[in-house]
């Protein structure tokens, strides 16, 4: 789905056009907050009513959007045995994302990523997280992993390191 994509619905929400199915009430305000919360529901088949929409909320949609899109980065899955992160984690370059430089981490399931999985973004410079479902202790490995490979991860981040040598200066942080 991309940012045109989801223009009509906006608009539709915006003129209160509204058919059968289900409404969710959503703000500006809550989309900045959570903007995976109204892609979720928008692909659920829900119609989504948005007061007050400012550009703002439609910058953090379109990048929320961005954010799924990284179909031209180099991207590496890394087990607990790697990252000492309890769920797997997905490192990738920038490719031609909007976004900050980032991991994901598998939610649902918590081994794997595919199309269908659900998973959080967290930030490589300040451990922000996107998203839902990340527990406090998945938090926690994931912000110590960050802080024991941040170099290494924005080195392959900005393209300057291959997945083999990304795999070779990875270091599992002590418990």
């Amino acid at each position: 789905m991309t940012s045109t994509d989801f223009e009509p619905i906006l608009r539709i929400a915006n003129t209160g056009c509204f058919g059968m199915g289900i409404t969710i009430s959503s703000s500006s305000a809550e989309i900045m907050a959570d903007p995976h919360r109204v892609l979720d529901e928008m692909r659920a088949g829900n119609f989504v009513k948005i007061e007050n929409l400012d550009l703002a909320a439609v910058r953090k949609l379109t990048e929320a959007l961005g954010d799924e899109d990284d179909e031209d980065a180099d991207m590496a899955s890394f087990t607990k045995e790697h990252t000492g992160v309890d769920n797997a984690v997905f490192v990738s370059t920038k490719g031609r994302g909007h976004h900050a430089p980032r991991i994901k981490i598998a939610i649902d399931p918590p081994d794997s990523f595919n199309a269908s999985s659900t998973d959080v973004s967290m930030a490589i410079h300040d451990c922000a997280v996107t998203g839902r479902g990340l527990t406090p202790k998945l938090r926690e490995q994931a912000q110590r992993f960050i802080a024991h490979n941040r170099d290494a991860l924005l080195d392959y981040w900005e393209g300057r390191t291959s997945t083999p040598q990304l795999m070779q200066r990875l270091r599992r942080p002590p418990e």
